[in-house]
């Protein structure tokens, strides 16, 4: 009788050792899911960081493009029909006085 009741001892560890094996293996599982519940929100945030920056450099890219096109457009033509659009330091000083007696 002695190796029987080893028999049934050993069938019962084995019971107990399959069954707190899948429990661990449930509890695991809840466990991920609760940490990956919580960081979902920070992984969010990370992923529409890196998506804003890429929008604010392409943005600024066709900005750029843009701007020059209109400076190259702007320099072009003359602000006014009679005024030079270069003038040196005495000329724009004689201008702004006139300016201010215009005024």
């Amino acid at each position: 009788m002695l190796p029987l009741l080893q028999l049934g001892k050993s069938s019962l560890a084995s019971q107990a050792f399959v069954k707190g094996l899948i429990q661990g293996a449930i509890y695991a599982g809840v466990v991920i899911a609760l940490l990956f519940l919580c960081l979902l929100p920070l992984i969010v945030k990370h992923i529409r960081k890196k998506q804003a920056k890429k929008a604010a450099a392409i943005r600024a890219k066709n900005s750029s493009k843009v701007r020059a096109s209109q400076e190259l457009a702007m320099s072009l033509k003359p602000e006014e029909p009679g005024k030079p659009i270069v003038t040196t330091f005495s000329e724009s000083h004689i201008l702004e006085k006139q300016d201010k007696r215009a005024s």
